[in-house]
Protein backbone atom coordinates (compact mmCIF):
# COMPACT_ATOMS: atom_id res chain seq x y z
CA UNK A 1 0.00 0.00 0.00
CA UNK A 2 2.64 2.35 1.05
CA UNK A 3 4.41 2.12 -2.18
CA UNK A 4 1.23 2.88 -4.31
CA UNK A 5 1.02 6.25 -2.64
CA UNK A 6 3.73 7.45 -4.04
CA UNK A 7 4.11 8.75 -7.93
CA UNK A 8 4.48 7.21 -10.59
CA UNK A 9 2.95 4.03 -9.26
CA UNK A 10 -0.17 5.93 -7.83
CA UNK A 11 -0.61 7.96 -11.29
CA UNK A 12 -0.54 4.71 -13.40
CA UNK A 13 -2.75 2.90 -11.14
CA UNK A 14 -5.43 5.15 -11.14
CA UNK A 15 -5.52 6.08 -15.21
CA UNK A 16 -5.57 2.01 -15.48
CA UNK A 17 -8.51 1.86 -12.88
CA UNK A 18 -10.11 4.55 -15.04
CA UNK A 19 -10.13 2.66 -18.03
CA UNK A 20 -11.35 -0.17 -16.05
CA UNK A 21 -14.16 2.18 -14.82
CA UNK A 22 -14.99 3.35 -18.36
CA UNK A 23 -15.81 -0.19 -19.64
CA UNK A 24 -18.38 -1.00 -16.99
CA UNK A 25 -20.05 2.54 -17.75
CA UNK A 26 -20.17 1.57 -21.57
CA UNK A 27 -21.65 -1.79 -20.81
CA UNK A 28 -23.80 0.11 -17.62
CA UNK A 29 -25.41 2.87 -19.80
CA UNK A 30 -25.62 1.22 -23.72
CA UNK A 31 -26.35 -2.17 -21.94
CA UNK A 32 -28.49 -2.01 -18.78
CA UNK A 33 -29.81 1.41 -19.61
CA UNK A 34 -30.33 0.50 -23.29
CA UNK A 35 -29.00 4.19 -24.45
CA UNK A 36 -27.72 4.83 -27.83
CA UNK A 37 -24.22 7.14 -27.90
CA UNK A 38 -25.81 10.71 -27.98
CA UNK A 39 -28.29 9.81 -25.02
CA UNK A 40 -25.29 8.46 -23.13
CA UNK A 41 -22.96 11.80 -23.58
CA UNK A 42 -25.85 13.63 -22.67
CA UNK A 43 -26.07 11.91 -19.43
CA UNK A 44 -22.02 12.25 -18.80
CA UNK A 45 -22.35 15.94 -19.62
CA UNK A 46 -25.01 16.42 -17.01
CA UNK A 47 -22.30 13.78 -14.77
CA UNK A 48 -20.24 16.97 -14.94
CA UNK A 49 -22.84 19.62 -13.65
CA UNK A 50 -23.03 17.42 -10.31
CA UNK A 51 -19.68 16.88 -10.05
CA UNK A 52 -18.45 20.26 -10.20
CA UNK A 53 -21.17 20.79 -7.17
CA UNK A 54 -21.05 17.16 -5.34
CA UNK A 55 -17.53 16.17 -6.31
CA UNK A 56 -15.94 19.30 -5.33
CA UNK A 57 -18.08 22.77 -3.70
CA UNK A 58 -19.63 20.72 -1.19
CA UNK A 59 -16.07 19.56 -0.07
CA UNK A 60 -17.47 15.83 0.82
CA UNK A 61 -20.58 16.90 2.02
CA UNK A 62 -22.92 15.58 3.03
CA UNK A 63 -21.05 12.11 3.24
CA UNK A 64 -18.61 13.60 5.63
CA UNK A 65 -20.72 14.44 8.33
CA UNK A 66 -21.74 10.45 8.35
CA UNK A 67 -18.05 8.59 7.62
CA UNK A 68 -14.24 9.49 7.62
CA UNK A 69 -14.10 6.80 5.29
CA UNK A 70 -12.36 7.94 2.22
CA UNK A 71 -13.86 4.71 0.30
CA UNK A 72 -17.43 4.81 2.05
CA UNK A 73 -17.25 8.98 1.26
CA UNK A 74 -16.72 8.29 -2.02
CA UNK A 75 -19.26 5.87 -2.89
CA UNK A 76 -22.31 7.72 -1.08
CA UNK A 77 -21.29 11.19 -2.93
CA UNK A 78 -21.19 9.13 -5.89
CA UNK A 79 -24.51 7.73 -5.40
CA UNK A 80 -26.17 10.85 -4.68
CA UNK A 81 -24.39 12.62 -7.38
CA UNK A 82 -25.99 10.05 -10.12
CA UNK A 83 -29.46 10.26 -8.28
CA UNK A 84 -29.34 13.97 -8.82
CA UNK A 85 -28.04 13.33 -12.98
CA UNK A 86 -30.72 11.01 -13.02
CA UNK A 87 -33.25 13.18 -11.27
CA UNK A 88 -32.83 16.20 -13.21
CA UNK A 89 -32.95 14.54 -16.25
CA UNK A 90 -36.45 13.35 -16.06
CA UNK A 91 -37.36 16.89 -15.01
CA UNK A 92 -36.41 18.06 -17.71
CA UNK A 93 -38.31 15.54 -20.13
CA UNK A 94 -41.60 15.96 -17.54
CA UNK A 95 -41.34 20.03 -18.27
CA UNK A 96 -40.91 20.21 -21.78
CA UNK A 97 -43.11 17.37 -22.62
CA UNK A 98 -40.15 15.40 -24.53
CA UNK A 99 -36.91 12.93 -24.40
CA UNK A 100 -34.44 14.71 -22.41
CA UNK A 101 -32.29 14.38 -25.40
CA UNK A 102 -34.64 16.29 -27.04
CA UNK A 103 -34.30 19.52 -24.97
CA UNK A 104 -31.83 22.27 -23.85
CA UNK A 105 -30.39 20.15 -20.58
CA UNK A 106 -26.96 19.59 -22.72
CA UNK A 107 -26.40 23.25 -23.31
CA UNK A 108 -27.62 23.99 -19.89
CA UNK A 109 -25.38 21.35 -18.51
CA UNK A 110 -22.30 22.88 -20.35
CA UNK A 111 -23.20 26.25 -18.58
CA UNK A 112 -23.08 24.75 -15.57
CA UNK A 113 -19.96 23.41 -16.19
CA UNK A 114 -17.95 26.82 -17.12
CA UNK A 115 -19.83 28.43 -14.33
CA UNK A 116 -18.43 25.86 -11.43
CA UNK A 117 -14.84 26.14 -12.69
CA UNK A 118 -14.94 29.76 -12.78
CA UNK A 119 -16.18 30.11 -9.13
CA UNK A 120 -13.52 27.26 -7.80
CA UNK A 121 -11.04 27.56 -9.88
CA UNK A 122 -10.84 31.27 -11.61
CA UNK A 123 -11.79 32.73 -8.01
CA UNK A 124 -10.13 30.03 -5.50
CA UNK A 125 -14.24 30.08 -4.42
CA UNK A 126 -14.23 33.62 -3.65
CA UNK A 127 -16.38 34.99 -6.09
CA UNK A 128 -19.51 34.85 -4.05
CA UNK A 129 -18.34 33.77 -0.74
CA UNK A 130 -15.67 36.07 1.55
CA UNK A 131 -12.73 33.85 2.32
CA UNK A 132 -13.81 32.82 5.72
CA UNK A 133 -17.17 31.28 4.64
CA UNK A 134 -15.48 29.26 1.51
CA UNK A 135 -14.92 26.33 3.53
CA UNK A 136 -18.41 26.34 5.71
CA UNK A 137 -20.74 23.56 4.62
CA UNK A 138 -23.61 23.46 3.11
CA UNK A 139 -23.63 27.37 2.70
CA UNK A 140 -20.55 27.22 0.03
CA UNK A 141 -22.18 24.36 -1.84
CA UNK A 142 -25.51 26.05 -1.87
CA UNK A 143 -24.66 29.09 -2.59
CA UNK A 144 -21.99 27.62 -5.88
CA UNK A 145 -25.34 25.37 -7.03
CA UNK A 146 -27.66 28.71 -7.03
CA UNK A 147 -24.79 30.55 -9.31
CA UNK A 148 -23.97 27.56 -11.37
CA UNK A 149 -26.93 25.64 -12.15
CA UNK A 150 -29.69 28.35 -12.03
CA UNK A 151 -28.30 31.78 -12.69
CA UNK A 152 -26.01 31.65 -15.15
CA UNK A 153 -27.45 29.29 -17.32
CA UNK A 154 -30.57 31.23 -17.20
CA UNK A 155 -28.56 34.37 -18.05
CA UNK A 156 -26.75 32.56 -21.07
CA UNK A 157 -28.99 29.68 -22.40
CA UNK A 158 -33.13 30.76 -21.55
CA UNK A 159 -33.04 34.42 -21.98
CA UNK A 160 -31.36 34.45 -25.19
CA UNK A 161 -33.82 32.01 -26.47
CA UNK A 162 -36.75 33.95 -25.14
CA UNK A 163 -36.28 37.02 -27.37
CA UNK A 164 -35.32 34.96 -30.52
CA UNK A 165 -31.66 34.08 -30.28
CA UNK A 166 -29.71 31.42 -30.04
CA UNK A 167 -28.31 29.91 -26.52
CA UNK A 168 -24.50 30.92 -25.82
CA UNK A 169 -21.93 28.40 -26.49
CA UNK A 170 -18.26 27.71 -26.05
CA UNK A 171 -16.67 25.25 -27.30
CA UNK A 172 -15.29 21.90 -24.47
CA UNK A 173 -11.82 23.09 -25.53
CA UNK A 174 -12.05 25.68 -23.07
CA UNK A 175 -11.38 23.04 -20.46
CA UNK A 176 -8.29 21.82 -20.88
CA UNK A 177 -6.90 25.37 -21.64
CA UNK A 178 -8.30 25.94 -18.52
CA UNK A 179 -5.85 23.33 -17.16
CA UNK A 180 -2.99 24.95 -18.62
CA UNK A 181 -3.50 28.31 -16.59
CA UNK A 182 -4.70 26.85 -13.19
CA UNK A 183 -2.33 23.24 -13.20
CA UNK A 184 0.46 23.33 -15.70
CA UNK A 185 1.35 26.84 -14.39
CA UNK A 186 -0.79 26.70 -11.16
CA UNK A 187 -1.95 30.41 -11.61
CA UNK A 188 1.40 31.98 -12.99
CA UNK A 189 1.81 35.23 -12.88
CA UNK A 190 -1.48 36.24 -11.95
CA UNK A 191 -1.61 34.19 -8.58
CA UNK A 192 0.17 37.46 -7.10
CA UNK A 193 -2.87 39.51 -7.30
CA UNK A 194 -5.22 38.39 -5.40
CA UNK A 195 -9.05 37.94 -5.86
CA UNK A 196 -10.87 38.51 -7.72
CA UNK A 197 -7.84 40.77 -10.05
CA UNK A 198 -6.75 37.18 -10.48
CA UNK A 199 -10.22 35.44 -11.21
CA UNK A 200 -10.75 38.15 -14.15
CA UNK A 201 -7.36 37.86 -15.73
CA UNK A 202 -7.80 34.19 -15.84
CA UNK A 203 -11.10 34.44 -17.09
CA UNK A 204 -9.02 36.87 -20.59
CA UNK A 205 -6.35 34.01 -20.49
CA UNK A 206 -8.22 31.39 -20.87
CA UNK A 207 -10.34 33.01 -23.54
CA UNK A 208 -7.26 34.26 -25.51
CA UNK A 209 -6.15 31.13 -25.30
CA UNK A 210 -8.99 29.10 -26.14
CA UNK A 211 -9.35 31.66 -29.12
CA UNK A 212 -6.29 30.82 -30.60
CA UNK A 213 -6.58 27.31 -30.12
CA UNK A 214 -9.88 27.16 -32.06
CA UNK A 215 -7.99 28.80 -34.37
CA UNK A 216 -5.12 26.67 -34.86
CA UNK A 217 -7.24 23.50 -35.27
CA UNK A 218 -9.78 24.83 -37.70
CA UNK A 219 -6.87 25.19 -39.87
CA UNK A 220 -6.19 21.49 -39.01
CA UNK A 221 -9.43 20.72 -39.84
CA UNK A 222 -10.86 20.53 -36.46
CA UNK A 223 -13.88 22.33 -36.23
CA UNK A 224 -15.51 22.67 -32.89
CA UNK A 225 -18.43 24.77 -34.74
CA UNK A 226 -18.79 22.60 -37.71
CA UNK A 227 -21.12 19.69 -38.44
CA UNK A 228 -20.62 15.97 -38.94
CA UNK A 229 -17.07 14.03 -38.77
CA UNK A 230 -15.47 17.98 -38.59
CA UNK A 231 -17.14 19.04 -35.16
CA UNK A 232 -16.72 15.32 -33.97
CA UNK A 233 -13.86 15.29 -34.56
CA UNK A 234 -13.72 19.01 -32.09
CA UNK A 235 -15.19 17.26 -29.61
CA UNK A 236 -12.69 14.07 -29.24
CA UNK A 237 -9.65 16.49 -29.49
CA UNK A 238 -11.00 18.39 -26.70
CA UNK A 239 -11.78 15.45 -24.46
CA UNK A 240 -8.56 13.47 -25.51
CA UNK A 241 -6.46 16.44 -24.01
CA UNK A 242 -8.73 16.93 -20.94
CA UNK A 243 -8.40 13.15 -20.05
CA UNK A 244 -4.31 13.51 -20.31
CA UNK A 245 -4.54 17.33 -19.02
CA UNK A 246 -6.50 15.64 -16.00
CA UNK A 247 -3.99 12.62 -15.43
CA UNK A 248 -1.08 14.86 -15.06
CA UNK A 249 -2.75 17.65 -13.22
CA UNK A 250 -4.39 15.29 -10.52
CA UNK A 251 -3.73 11.42 -11.05
CA UNK A 252 -0.30 12.08 -11.28
CA UNK A 253 -0.01 15.49 -9.25
CA UNK A 254 2.38 16.81 -11.80
CA UNK A 255 5.05 14.47 -11.53
CA UNK A 256 7.82 14.56 -12.61
CA UNK A 257 7.79 18.08 -12.99
CA UNK A 258 5.67 19.17 -9.80
CA UNK A 259 8.60 21.01 -8.16
CA UNK A 260 9.85 22.69 -11.35
CA UNK A 261 10.16 26.61 -11.32
CA UNK A 262 7.51 28.73 -13.24
CA UNK A 263 7.79 29.09 -16.04
CA UNK A 264 9.07 26.06 -17.74
CA UNK A 265 7.02 23.90 -15.42
CA UNK A 266 3.70 25.17 -17.55
CA UNK A 267 5.40 25.35 -20.98
CA UNK A 268 6.15 21.91 -20.75
CA UNK A 269 3.43 20.50 -19.15
CA UNK A 270 1.40 22.37 -22.34
CA UNK A 271 3.89 21.06 -24.79
CA UNK A 272 3.53 17.94 -23.34
CA UNK A 273 -0.14 17.53 -22.97
CA UNK A 274 -0.83 18.87 -26.38
CA UNK A 275 1.54 16.54 -27.68
CA UNK A 276 0.84 13.51 -25.95
CA UNK A 277 -2.98 13.87 -26.79
CA UNK A 278 -2.36 14.84 -30.65
CA UNK A 279 -0.72 11.12 -30.91
CA UNK A 280 -3.35 9.69 -29.44
CA UNK A 281 -6.31 11.63 -31.18
CA UNK A 282 -3.99 10.40 -34.36
CA UNK A 283 -4.13 6.69 -33.43
CA UNK A 284 -7.88 6.83 -31.77
CA UNK A 285 -9.35 8.68 -34.88
CA UNK A 286 -7.44 5.93 -37.41
CA UNK A 287 -8.60 3.34 -36.01
CA UNK A 288 -12.23 4.26 -34.90
CA UNK A 289 -12.70 6.82 -37.76
CA UNK A 290 -15.76 5.29 -39.21
CA UNK A 291 -17.37 5.65 -35.60
CA UNK A 292 -16.43 8.72 -34.27
CA UNK A 293 -19.58 8.99 -32.21
CA UNK A 294 -18.91 6.30 -30.21
CA UNK A 295 -15.61 7.06 -30.09
CA UNK A 296 -16.48 10.26 -27.85
CA UNK A 297 -18.57 8.39 -25.87
CA UNK A 298 -15.99 6.09 -25.08
CA UNK A 299 -14.03 8.85 -24.54
CA UNK A 300 -16.25 10.25 -22.16
CA UNK A 301 -16.52 7.84 -20.37
CA UNK A 302 -13.11 7.33 -19.43
CA UNK A 303 -12.98 10.91 -18.68
CA UNK A 304 -16.36 10.49 -15.85
CA UNK A 305 -14.59 7.48 -14.52
CA UNK A 306 -11.31 9.52 -14.19
CA UNK A 307 -12.96 12.46 -12.48
CA UNK A 308 -14.92 10.08 -9.83
CA UNK A 309 -11.16 8.88 -8.67
CA UNK A 310 -10.26 12.52 -8.57
CA UNK A 311 -12.69 14.17 -6.71
CA UNK A 312 -12.10 15.77 -3.17
CA UNK A 313 -16.20 15.00 -2.74
CA UNK A 314 -15.47 12.05 -3.95
CA UNK A 315 -12.83 9.22 -3.90
CA UNK A 316 -10.43 12.00 -3.75
CA UNK A 317 -7.13 10.36 -5.02
CA UNK A 318 -5.54 13.45 -5.83
CA UNK A 319 -4.61 14.27 -2.53
CA UNK A 320 -4.38 10.35 -1.44
CA UNK A 321 -0.75 9.64 -0.13
CA UNK A 322 2.64 11.02 -0.05
CA UNK A 323 3.69 13.24 -3.23
CA UNK A 324 6.63 15.07 -3.18
CA UNK A 325 4.41 18.06 -3.96
CA UNK A 326 0.77 16.98 -3.03
CA UNK A 327 -0.76 20.04 -4.64
CA UNK A 328 1.70 20.27 -8.01
CA UNK A 329 -1.40 20.58 -9.65
CA UNK A 330 -1.37 24.77 -8.39
CA UNK A 331 -4.83 24.61 -6.89
CA UNK A 332 -5.35 25.10 -3.41
CA UNK A 333 -8.57 23.98 -1.30
CA UNK A 334 -10.69 25.06 1.55
CA UNK A 335 -8.62 24.31 4.92
CA UNK A 336 -11.07 21.39 4.98
CA UNK A 337 -9.73 19.70 2.13
CA UNK A 338 -6.10 20.14 2.40
CA UNK A 339 -3.47 17.29 2.53
CA UNK A 340 -3.46 14.63 5.30
CA UNK A 341 0.13 13.06 6.67
CA UNK A 342 0.48 9.67 4.84
CA UNK A 343 0.08 7.72 7.92
CA UNK A 344 -3.29 8.56 8.63
CA UNK A 345 -4.17 8.01 4.71
CA UNK A 346 -2.90 4.71 4.58
CA UNK A 347 -5.08 3.91 7.44
CA UNK A 348 -8.87 4.67 8.55
CA UNK A 349 -9.00 6.96 5.27
CA UNK A 350 -8.78 4.12 2.73
CA UNK A 351 -11.00 1.92 5.10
Amino acid sequence: MEKLLRQPLKGLVFTAGSGVGAVGLWYLLTGLFSLDYGQGLLVFTVCFTFFWQIGWSFGGWPASKWTDSRLLKGVVNWLLLMLAVWGTLRLWGWFFHKPFEDTDVGLWAQTTIIAGVTSLFFFGNELLLPPELAAEQPLAGATNFVWGALFLPLAFVFLPKLVGGHAFYIPWIWFPVALVWMSYFGGWPFDRLGQPRAGIAYLGAVFATTLAFVAILHRAGIDFFGTGDAALKGAIFGVTWTNVGIALAFLFNMWPIGKWPQPLKGITGTLGTVGVSLAIYAVLVGSFGSNLLGLLFGEFAFLWAEVTFVGPGLFNVWLWGYEDDPGGAGLELPDTAQPQPAAALATDEVS
